[in-house]
């Protein structure tokens, strides 16, 4: 049996009904992620199970224990928002400790959790600080930390690294990724980000206007997407799309004929530059993204497809040359004119 799990969430603001029958089942330990595009309800769902709004339609299970309608209070979760919420005029130790006193907790329990969380994110030097002397990374350990002394059943996380700076942002990522291992938590994350999606996620979760696409591993999501809308979200660059009329010299994929009004779906390592003249198209060099590691390459076929290239070295290209394009059609994927797949390739 899951540990939480969802039966037919719902969620209406006025006759807007946002959060269409969500079901879903996480179990104990997981880290599960919620992506998708702005609006997709991700953050609505993440309030719905912390019991920040009420849940308008289905049932909500923790643990054996129904609590759809228990108040947050009550839930056994704790959630870290993307603002840190701490309160500016108490210390770090106060702001950690807050809902435990809160709850009458013994002085010396308080100052026992509160240690052990400050030495596992490196905060102990801090305790005795306000908030606004700690940089931004520190004010959200500061607000993981107020979590972690809880204990919950359960971490939210609510972008929480979406006010940091890059840097921070990786430094932050690899401590949640350690303090997810180190504490054995089930966690739901919300991203909009794929790198965190795709280093964090035990599972990941993909939203579209209320309603899930597709649940897997990050790599069962970028090798095997349920459709286009998935495929084209999992992944940076995302996958190459275009109109299988525009690349004539794909006839089939995976064994499966493709039909005048599909479309083919590549990923960037999935093609390769060659000399002018060679390849199955041919196309012109629009822009050069040297990124050190690795290369992006984006070109315009002869017939109008626009494409981008993933090389793993840099290049002497320069925009506007001609190159050749081959494709490597064995790891393409086929998507019906409605999006659905059709045929996936080999890995």
């Amino acid at each position: 049996m899951s540990y939480l799990q969802l039966s037919g969430v719902e969620k209406l603001f006025g006759e807007h009904r946002v959060i269409k029958g969500i079901d879903l089942a996480i179990q104990q330990g997981e880290f599960v992620v919620f992506v998708g595009p702005s609006g997709c309800g991700k953050s609505t769902l993440l309030r719905l199970i912390a019991g920040l709004e009420t849940i308008d339609g289905g049932s909500l299970q923790l643990d054996g224990r129904d609590i759809t309608h228990q108040p947050s209070s009550k839930r056994d979760l704790a959630m870290v928002f993307q603002s840190y919420a701490l309160y500016p005029h108490m210390s770090v130790f106060e702001n950690m400790s807050f809902a435990l006193k809160l709850a009458h907790v013994d002085p010396a329990i308080i100052k026992d959790k509160v240690d052990r969380a400050a030495n596992i994110l490196n905060l102990t030097n801090y305790l005795q600080r306000t908030p606004k002397e700690l940089s931004g990374g520190q004010r959200q350990r500061v607000a993981i930390g107020r979590a972690i002394v809880r204990a919950p059943k359960v971490f939210l996380f609510d972008e929480p690294l979406s006010n940091l700076d890059a840097a921070l942002r990786g430094q932050t990522r690899i401590e949640i990724a350690k303090l997810h291992r180190d504490l054995g938590a089930t966690t739901i994350y919300v991203t909009h980000d794929q790198v965190e999606a795709m280093t964090l996620a035990d599972r990941v979760v993909v939203l579209r206007d209320g309603s899930i696409e597709q649940v897997g591993t990050p790599l069962e999501l970028y090798d095997r997407p349920a459709n286009q809308f998935v495929a084209q979200f999992i992944g940076t660059p995302q996958m190459n799309v275009v109109e299988a009329a525009k690349l004539p010299s794909v006839t089939t994929v995976a064994g499966v004929q493709v039909p005048a009004l599909g479309s083919i779906g590549l990923r960037p390592e999935s093609i390769t530059l060659v000399q002018a003249g060679q390849g199955a198209v041919q196309a012109k060099v629009e822009l050069i993204e040297a990124l050190g590691a690795e290369t992006l390459i984006y070109v315009t076929t002869q017939n109008g497809a626009q494409l981008v290239a993933r090389l793993n070295t840099r290049t002497e290209l320069h925009v506007g040359a001609d190159v050749g394009v081959h494709i490597d059609a064995d790891a393409a994927h086929l998507f019906d004119a409605n999006g659905r797949v059709v045929a996936a390739g080999a890995r």
